[in-house]
C-alpha cells in the first residue's frame, strides 16, 4: 500500500546518505539536462528514479558517483562533498545496463577485476569473490568466459562484481533492461534478497512503472527536459513475491504511479 506521498523525502529514523541540492547539469548544447533537482537519500533506501528515456537518470546517477560535475548546486555526502571522481565517501559500487564484461577474462577474474585494481592479492581476494559468486548462483560457472554466458548470467556477474568490494551504496542504471521477463523478474527478486541481506542502500534506474512498484520502498518522479523532481511516492515494505505480483495492491500501486508519470508528463507538453 502507498503509506505517504509527498515532494520531500522526509524519513526521521534513517540516516541521510546523501543530498543532491539544487543541482543542474548543462551538456555543451546549453540546454538543462536537470535543473534545480534537490533529492536527499537514506540509509537502506530501495530509492527508484523513474521517468521518461532522456529525463536525465543516469545524469544524476553520474553525478552522484561523480563521474559527471554538476554545473551548478551539489552533492553533499556525510562526510565529503565530491570534488573528483576518485572520491568514494559512501563505498559505492556501479551496475550499468551493459554488464561491461572483459571478454578475455572469466567469470571469477571479471569479479576479481576491482580489487586487483585496489592492489587486493588474488590469494586475498579468492574467498570474497567465490562468496558472491555462490550469492549470485555462479560459481559452478566461475570458469566460464562471458561470451559462453547467456544475458542474465552477465548481469549476475556484474552484480557479483559490485558486490565483492562490500558497497553501503549500489547505483544501478536500467541493469535489467535488455533481458526478457522471466529473467527480469528473478533478478528482481535476486536483488531484494541482496538488498535485504546486506542493508544496502540502492538508488535505481528504470523508466518501468511496473519494475519500480515491485523493488521500490520509494519512487522519485523525474520530469522530462529539463529534469526535476516532481514527487517522492513512498510505498509500504511488504514481502515482494510471486505472489505479490498478482497481488490489487501492487496493481492499485502501479496504477497510482502510471497516472502520477502521466499527469507530470502532461505539465511538461502544456508548457
Amino acid at each position: 500500500m502507498i503509506s505517504e506521498l509527498n515532494k520531500n523525502n522526509f524519513n526521521s529514523t534513517n540516516s541521510i546518505i546523501a543530498e543532491l541540492k539544487n543541482v543542474t547539469k548543462i551538456f555543451y548544447n546549453r540546454l538543462p539536462v536537470i535543473e534545480n533537482l534537490n533529492l536527499t537519500i537514506f540509509k537502506s533506501d530501495f530509492l527508484t528514479l523513474l521517468g521518461q528515456s532522456g529525463c536525465g537518470k543516469t545524469t544524476i546517477l553520474k553525478i552522484l558517483c561523480g563521474l559527471l560535475r554538476p554545473t551548478n548546486g551539489k552533492v553533499v555526502w556525510p562526510t565529503s562533498t565530491f570534488t573528483n571522481s576518485e572520491n568514494n565517501p559512501a563505498n559505492l559500487s556501479l551496475v550499468f545496463q551493459d554488464p561491461n564484461l572483459l571478454p578475455w577474462l572469466n567469470v571469477f577474474d571479471n569479479v576479481f577485476l576491482p580489487l586487483k585494481l585496489n592492489n587486493v592479492t588474488f590469494q586475498e581476494a579468492s574467498e570474497p569473490i567465490s562468496h558472491c559468486l555462490k550469492l549470485v548462483g555462479l560459481y559452478d560457472y566461475k570458469d566460464y568466459f562471458p561470451n559462453q554466458l547467456s544475458g542474465g548470467m552477465k548481469m549476475r556477474t556484474a552484480i557479483a562484481r559490485a558486490l565483492v568490494t562490500k558497497p553501503k551504496v549500489m547505483l544501478m542504471d536500467e541493469p535489467f533492461g535488455a533481458l526478457d521477463e522471466i529473467t527480469r523478474f528473478k533478478l528482481n527478486n535476486d536483488l531484494l534478497k541482496i538488498y535485504k541481506k546486506y542493508d544496502l542502500t540502492i538508488i535505481f534506474v528504470t523508466h518501468s512503472v511496473f519494475e519500480s512498484a515491485y523493488l521500490s520502498n520509494k519512487i522519485a518522479i523525474i520530469s522530462n527536459t529539463p529534469g526535476c523532481l516532481k514527487e517522492i511516492i513512498n510505498l509500504s515494505n511488504n514481502s515482494r513475491t510471486d505472489e505479490y505480483r498478482l497481488s490489487t495492491e501492487y496493481s492499485n500501486n502501479c496504477k497510482y504511479i502510471s497516472k502520477k508519470l502521466q499527469k507530470y508528463s502532461n505539465e511538461n507538453l502544456n508548457e
